[in-house]
């Protein structure tokens, strides 16, 4: 095509997404960009000239401000956004979105700022080389060396959906010619409960119909609302609203907590809260962060305010709401369940903070567990394009937001095999099963992890396939065989890319051969949801183990966000804790853990000496530096080590714990030899015996981490007087196993049984 045809085309597309409010994106690819580029925005400008424009680069790369001046006459009065904190702009909407991508291509920034963009506006993206001196690309690279089957197959889906023009060595023009399906006028509600003036606020039905649902935070007991919905469908908007209803239907002082990964996750809903108060005439005062998003607002009744996740389980309030649920670690979820009795949950289905249907599933199953009354709330309307938009459609195919899964028929023709990257990032259907079924069930996924599994060469794929599709796949990261100055970087504090493993370890041993060993660290395994739990994943793995084996690997290993589930599958496999990172994440409320399964001699005597290490760690830190860790996550990772050291107890010690099993003597006044005991029953690595887990709970709990009663009732369901039963039974059964005492034995200690232990030199 022609120069100046292409530009006819795209000028009259301008025009009639306009009319149709769809969006249109041109793409430019080639050397000498800057012309074409101009022509683009001139085009723009003539048609359309839309007040709000966006620039996307970054900044502190040489020569990326001298690009942004070149073209910044025909960007206007634009506003100019660093990629690195593009996530503060998530509530905004612009007419014009310009993304640099000669200096970055990565998943995560495109798939934001291409949402950021109304309906009747236009998306330009321009390059030099899709795949040259790229920060995300060199940053997988391996050896120097990294593959570009992600940037192939963007190339080629931008080829395959309408309402896309290109520019590369020819003009291309996709021009949309699908139907749209315009937003209709907004019906009002036959009745409303809450005020005119705040359903006004609301751009659709879907948005009104929300609204009322948030009367269900008036009645009594304890009660969960749960809206998902794509971006941009208002959610948040709503939310804003639904709290600002809430209040100013009140009578009596309200304290409404809201949590999400960040503050600028939670923008709109404080911005729309204002509104809903601004509108009812509610005087409220503001605070805003440095970056100019409200922190809170308050009034003389009121207070509305943002707390980081972790926060959120001590915070006390009428209402919690969690916006971005899927980015936040389930067993937190479950701890603002235990806390909360009303707690409005809102997350996005397909999108940036999380796999919506993974994280549907795990909040299912939690839901069910604690048997609370659950509103369950979606949205599909979008607000700020017509439905049918081409540039959503491009968008979700291009960065597989929804990507799907199908059962197998017949599992006969099942096997194991390793996948065959280039061949797979060229077949759809493959690929959207492969990738549909990692991240189905692991809820905490973004656009850039389907890029480093395409691009990295140390990122292999193994998987159980029938003639049908995917049963299981695992993705593995190559890691170790660290040059000497590697090794001495991670002992001095340093850290690298991909070799994660082996940089946990050389921190917590200090012992130089790790980093020369060869291992594999499982990144992701799943399995297709209808086939979950009969073995499919142990057997995946089992392979890999073989495979690893016959290529003098010399470990296996994974790190994951401490879940029990989770865990509980590794160990059952054959794999061992060796590392728990000493800081709780902030985002999801859980403690990142390292697990390993050694394949050769030299790996045994790593781990054995780092499980030992571990395990000692953590029985002396649990009331520090692992105190807000969950009770059943210290159980299972003390149970999981196999380590051995033995704890003596005196004969002084023995009474006091005769005395406590008589009720002769408090807790308070026993307490450090039921401290004793229990050490010595976690650190019991031989014993083929156990207490009932929910008796190991409370001794972590009150006598390990040193819990005050009061959080017992939260942590492990048990209020103060079950508590002290529970750990009375406990100290019976173990003080019977291990020194045949019980509630009969003597009280008293004479001074010629004792022996020098006590002997002051």
């Amino acid at each position: 095509m022609l120069r100046d045809d292409f530009l006819t085309k795209l000028k009259e597309s301008l025009l009639d997404s306009k009319r149709r409010f769809y969006r249109n994106l041109v793409y430019i690819e080639k050397r000498d960009y800057l012309d074409d580029l101009r022509s683009v925005l001139s085009i723009y400008n003539e048609t359309l000239n839309g007040d709000t424009r966006a620039y996307a680069f970054h900044p502190w790369v040489t020569g990326s401000k001298e690009r942004f001046n070149s073209i910044k006459g025909l960007l206007g009065n634009v506003e100019d956004i660093d990629y690195s904190s593009s996530e503060y702009y998530l509530g905004k909407t612009y007419d014009l979105v310009v993304m640099d991508l000669v200096d970055n291509f990565q998943p995560n920034y495109l798939g934001r700022l291409t949402d950021l963009v109304r309906g009747g506006g236009l998306v330009v993206m321009y390059t030099d080389d899709l795949t040259k001196n790229k920060i995300f690309r060199n940053s997988i690279a391996r050896n120097g060396e990294v593959y570009d089957y992600y940037e192939r197959r963007f190339r080629r889906k931008l080829r395959e959906h309408q309402g896309i023009f290109i520019i590369d060595e020819s003009y291309t023009s996709i021009p949309f010619t699908g139907e749209v399906r315009p937003t209709t006028e907004k019906r009002p509600l036959k009745s409303i409960y809450f005020p005119k003036e705040i359903h006004d606020l609301c751009l659709t039905d879907e948005q009104d119909k929300v609204l009322e649902e948030f009367r269900i935070m008036y009645r009594g007991g304890k009660r969960i609302l749960v809206l998902t919905a794509p971006r941009g469908r208002g959610k948040s908007a709503v939310t804003g609203l639904g709290i600002a209803a809430f209040i100013a239907d009140s009578d009596r002082e309200r304290r409404i907590v809201i949590t999400a990964p960040s503050l600028a996750s939670v923008s709109q809903i404080m911005e729309f809260a204002k509104r809903g108060l601004d509108v009812m005439n509610i005087p409220n005062e503001v605070e805003k962060s440095d970056m100019g998003i409200i922190r809170s607002v308050r009034g003389d009744r009121f207070s509305i305010v943002y707390v980081s996740p972790e926060t959120a389980v001590g915070e006390d309030g009428d209402i919690l709401v969690v916006d971005e649920a899927a980015a936040i670690g389930i067993n937190l979820l479950a701890q603002y369940l235990n806390r909360w009795r009303k707690v409005v949950l809102v997350s996005t289905v397909y999108g940036y903070e999380g796999s919506g249907k993974a994280f549907l599933k795990y909040l299912k199953s939690v839901l069910e567990q604690k048997n609370a009354w659950t509103r369950w709330l979606t949205m599909s309307k979008p607000l700020r394009y017509a439905e049918g938009d081409p540039i959503e459609s491009w968008l979700y195919d291009s960065l597989l937001l929804n990507a799907e899964i199908t059962k197998p028929k017949t599992l006969d023709t099942a096997e194991y095999l390793t996948l065959d990257k280039e061949s797979l990032f060229l077949d759809d259907a493959q690929l959207s099963q492969a990738y549909g079924i990692l991240i189905s069930a692991h809820y905490r996924n973004n656009p850039d992890d389907l890029m480093i599994m395409a691009d990295g060469p140390h990122h292999i794929l193994k998987g159980i396939r029938t003639n049908e599709g995917f049963i299981s796949v695992a993705q593995i990261s190559i890691e170790g065989n660290l040059s000497g100055s590697m090794i001495d970087l991670a002992l001095k504090g340093g850290t690298f890319d991909g070799d994660l493993i082996p940089d946990r370890l050389l921190k917590h041993t200090r012992i130089r051969e790790v980093g020369s060993m060869l291992g594999w660290r499982v990144v992701r395994i799943a399995t297709v949801p209808e086939l979950q739990d009969k073995g499919f994943g142990s057997y995946l793995l089992r392979m890999i183990v073989e495979d690893a084996k016959n290529l003098k690997v010399d470990w296996i290993g994974s790190s994951f966000m401490g879940d029990p589930k989770v865990l509980r599958f590794w160990t059952r496999n054959g794999f061992v804790p060796v590392h728990v990172s000493p800081r709780r994440n902030e985002k999801f409320g859980d403690f990142p853990v390292v697990v390993i399964r050694p394949l050769s001699e030299i790996a045994e005597k790593i781990v054995s000496i780092a499980s030992f290490i571990f395990k000692e760690k953590l029985l002396n830190t649990l009331h520090d530096v692992y105190f807000n860790m969950t009770p059943e996550m210290s159980m299972l990772l003390l149970e999981a080590s196999k380590s051995f050291k033995e704890v003596k107890l005196s004969m002084i010690h023995l009474a006091k714990l005769a005395a406590f099993l008589q009720g002769t003597s408090p807790y308070e006044s026993s307490a450090d030899s039921i401290h004793l005991l229990t050490l010595k029953y976690f650190w019991d690595g031989r014993r083929e015996w156990k207490l009932d887990e929910e008796l190991e709970k409370v001794l972590i709990a009150k006598v390990l981490q040193g819990m005050p009663w009061s959080y017992l009732n939260s942590t492990v369901g048990k209020s103060r007087t079950n508590s002290i039963e529970a750990i009375h039974e406990a100290i019976n059964l173990l003080a019977k196993r291990y020194y045949n005492l019980d509630d009969s034995s003597y009280l008293g200690v004479s001074l010629s049984s004792l022996n020098d232990e006590f002997t002051t030199r």
